[in-house]
This record gives C-alpha cells, structure tokens and sequence, in this order.
C-alpha cells in the first residue's frame, strides 16, 4: 500500500476581533448616548406635561370666559342670542357693544381676551341649547358633543393626535336655570410644534454629543495605547531573549499604567538578578568544585592502579577524598547561603531580632567553641532593642565575624564585641588583633571566593564566601558593612542596621533611610 501523504496542519483561522481603541470608543459613546437619552427623555417628559398643564389651564379659563359670557342670556341658548356675544364685529360696533357690556358686566380687556382665544387656528368653541342643538361654532371640529352635568375636561385622540375637550353646562345667572352647553376642542398646535423643536434640537445635541465623546473617547484610548505598546514592545523583546536588559522608557503622566511600568521594571530587575545569580552560582560552582572533583578522581584513579592492595595509600586516598568532599558540601552550603542572602526581600521581612539577646547566645556559642580565645562582649543597648531582621540571619552574621575573628588571629587570642545604638540606627563593632588586612584588599574581601591568603585560608578552611554572604545580608536588610584594618595589628568591622521603625513608619526598602524608634 502506498503511504499516505502528510497532509498539511490547517491553520486556525484567526478571529475577528474588536480592538481596544474600537471598545472603548463604542463603550464611551454608547454610555453618553444612553445617559443623554435618559436625560433627555426626562426633560422631554417634564416639559411636554408642563405645557399639557398650561393648555388645560387655558383650555379651562376660555371655556370659562365664554360661559360667563353666556350666562346673560335668559331662557334657551339660540343662534340670535349667542352669535352677538361670540362674534367681534359685533362688539366693534359702539351701541351693541355698549349693551353687550352692560349685560355681560365685563370690561374691553375681558371681552379681548375672549376673541383672542377664539382667534386661535387650533382652538374649537362650540356651543349648544338645551335640546343639545348647536346654535354656534367658531371651527369645525371633528369630536362628537356629550350632555353633561358639571364641567368635565378629557384628553382624548382624535385623528392621531391628543387634543383637550371641556364640555360645562351654561346656567342662567338670576336664575340658575339651565340655558345650554359649551364644548372647546383645544387641538395644543403649539404645544405639538413646540415638543417637536425640542425632539429635533435633542436629536442633534445626543448625535453631537455622542460623536464628540466617542472622538475624545477615541483620542484618550490613542495617547493610553501608545503607552501600553511600549510595554508590549518590550514583553515582546524580552520573550525572544529572556537575558535582554531591555525596559520600559519613563512614560508621560503619573498613572496606573505609569505604576504598571515601574513595577514591570522592577519585576524585570529582580528576575534579571535571579537569572545573573543563578548563571554565577553555576559558575562558581562549576569552578571551586573543580579541584576537589578532580582530587578525589585522582586518588579514586590511583586506587584503581595500585593502591587497592596497598593499607598506606588506600588509607591516605580515603583521608583525602574525604576532606575534599567535607570541603565541597562546605563549600556547596556557602554558596546556597550566599544565594538565599542575595535574594532577601526587605519589603517581605516582618519578623525581629531582640539583638541582645542573639548576641549573648552567640557570644556563649563561640565561647563554647574555642576556649582558649577570650570572647569580650560591650553591649550597651536597652533590653529588648529590636531590628527588623530574620534571628536566623542576625545570628548567621555574628557567628560570621566572630569566626572570622578567631581564625585570623596570631598570638593575641582574644575578640572584642561591641553593641551600642544611635537615633536611628544599631551599630555594631567586632574587633580582632590578628594579621590584619592590606589596604588593597581592604576593597576586595567581600567579593565572593576572595581570599587574602589563599595558602593560609585553605589551612584555616576558609572558602572565601563568609564575609561576602555577611555583606549581602547586611546590605539586604538595608544597613552596611565596612572594614578597618592595619597588617600585623587586626581588624575592626562595622556593622550598621537600621532600627526598627515605628508602627506609623513606612516600610523603607535596602536603598532608603529608615526611621528610627
């Protein structure tokens, strides 16, 4: 059978997808749209029923002025009683109108603001006798005239459109009989016009409103994209070479994504650190055990050859191959503590050390030790003074110095300790009188696998890594570590840490100052 051919992996379609800009822009613009619609729909509301109010208002005041009007006549309502009281021409004619008012008891102004009102192109007066005949009609109006016994007002619609009808009795006025009715049909043109400008002028003010958010919306998300493209821009080069020292540039502005930035920086210097200390732990680690490795190799080989039947060298082939890996588990711990030092976070560190009390138990340890040394201690501190700071490295330090002190020291086999403590730091001294240290290697005995005297360190079993894990440490947890030293007459190292800070403080970090108690 023939093979089947590989066929080619489909690629997955890539999908659509809204950008950023697009979202935000939408989102932005849609939020002012649906706020100015609830707004507006709001305004729109309260002004259309202010002006359905004033209509009614005014609806209800003409019919009144025209049923007062009425009144005057005796009897029943008829056409040649009721069309001299609504028509104007009658009025401007001096004698009936003189008549008209006396009867009607009304002034010129009254009798205006009733032609005014019948003047309007959307106002319908309609009146009716008794017998519910119409007697007189300023416009024709489509609603259907009902009897009634008291004023009634109704919004009801008619031809697509509300309109207002108010329908009231007309009674006599000596008598109180009743004479006939009188309808007014108010089409509410103005108020329809005015509602209809004010839907138009809503319209363009969302629209407007809508493109200008959406266009600064849009504008806002350009300026923030072009921050966050740089964080992009440097994710990216740093996917493609984890060892790049790459970062973010200072960005504009003091913001979240200004924060962001920072602390991307400084996530990247902290795992560039850890990648720099892993590459020198393996480094070291693959040079300092290169002696003991092939020393026990050339005893293993040498055993191999001759010395299996030989009691001397196969005994002096195990001897040393044990040193030499007594002296590389030494070494390999060393090197783990000099890593865990580098990597204390202070800002992470909520424990404290009751420093006398770690140093009186020390002292005791290393008094223990060497017997014949006399370990001097001059603590001049309250009880109880704390620093922020693992016991468990407070302890690591001293023992550090101490240990140093002893083993280089000559003839004199004595160590002093001090402890005292300013405003806002703890100072503590260790002194030795031994061989001291040259000026020039003064600067260099805190770097790792430093020794002044490889010959005479190797005899002390000294692996060069004490003083530089007793530096990191001290350096991690914000303080310092220095040295003075004359050859042939000692050394004295100073150890400064800060205090523990108040309860109201800021936690500083290694770099800043500190307050003090």
């Amino acid at each position: 059978m023939a093979e089947k051919r590989d066929e080619p992996t489909k690629q997955p379609k890539k999908k659509m997808r809204l950008t950023l800009r697009v979202k935000w822009s939408a989102a932005v613009g849609l939020t002012i749209f649906f706020t100015f619609v609830i707004f507006a729909s709001i305004i729109y509301a309260t002004f259309s029923n202010n002006l359905l109010a004033q209509e009614k208002t005014a609806t209800a005041e003409t019919t009144k002025l025209v049923t007062d009007r009425l009144r005057s006549v005796k009897d029943n309502l008829t056409i040649a009683k009721v069309v001299p009281l609504m028509t104007p021409e009658y009025y401007q004619n001096d004698d009936v109108s003189g008549a008209s008012r006396e009867q009607t008891n009304s002034d010129p102004f009254y009798e205006d603001s009733i032609f005014n009102q019948l003047s309007r192109s959307d106002l319908s007066v309609s009146v009716y006798n008794r017998e519910e005949e119409q007697v007189f009609i300023s416009r024709d109006t489509a609603i259907e005239f009902k009897p009634v016994s008291k004023r009634t007002q109704q919004l009801i619609r008619s031809q697509g459109r509300r309109v207002i009808v108010t329908t009231i009795p007309v009674r006599e006025r000596t008598s109180n009989r009743l004479t006939g009715y009188v309808m007014l049909v108010n089409q509410m043109d103005s108020l329809y016009r005015s509602t209809q400008e004010l839907r138009w002028q809503m319209t363009v003010l969302i629209a407007v409103a809508v493109l200008f958010s959406g266009s600064v919306g849009y504008i806002i998300v350009h300026r923030l994209l072009k921050r966050l493209n740089l964080i992009s821009k440097t994710i990216r080069t740093i996917d493609q070479s984890p060892e790049s020292t790459a970062r973010i540039p200072q960005l504009s502005g003091n913001d979240e994504i200004s924060d962001l930035a920072q602390q991307f920086n400084s996530m990247l210097d902290q795992i560039q650190q850890y990648i720099e200390q892993q590459k020198q732990f393996v480094g070291d680690v693959s040079h300092e055990l290169r002696t003991p490795v092939a020393v026990i190799q050339g005893h293993l080989q040498l055993l191999n050859r001759w010395g299996k039947d030989d009691p001397e060298v196969l005994a002096e082939s195990l001897e040393a191959a044990t040193q030499e890996a007594t002296r590389m588990n030494s070494l390999i711990e060393e090197m783990l503590q000099l890593t865990r030092a580098e990597q204390v976070d202070l800002k992470s560190v909520h424990e404290e050390a009751d420093v006398p009390a770690v140093i009186s138990q020390v002292v005791d340890n290393i008094q223990m030790l060497h017997p014949d040394f006399l370990v001097q201690a001059d603590v001049d501190l309250p009880p109880a003074t704390m620093v922020r700071m693992n016991r468990h490295h407070l302890e690591q330090l001293l023992i550090i110095l101490l240990d140093n002190a002893v083993k280089y020291s000559a003839s004199r086999k004595e160590v002093h300790l001090g402890a005292d403590m300013g405003q806002h730091h703890l100072h503590i001294v260790v002194q030795d009188f031994g061989l001291g240290i040259s000026a020039q290697d003064q600067q260099r005995i805190f770097n790792r696998f430093y020794r002044v005297d490889k010959a005479r360190s190797r005899e002390r079993g000294g692996n060069g890594l004490g003083l530089s894990i007793a530096y990191r440490l001290v350096k991690a947890y914000g303080g310092d570590l220095t040295v003075e030293s004359v050859e042939n007459s000692g050394s004295l190292f100073k150890v400064t840490l800060p205090l523990k800070p108040p309860a109201t403080a800021l936690i500083a970090g290694p770099d800043e100052p500190t307050g003090g108690k």
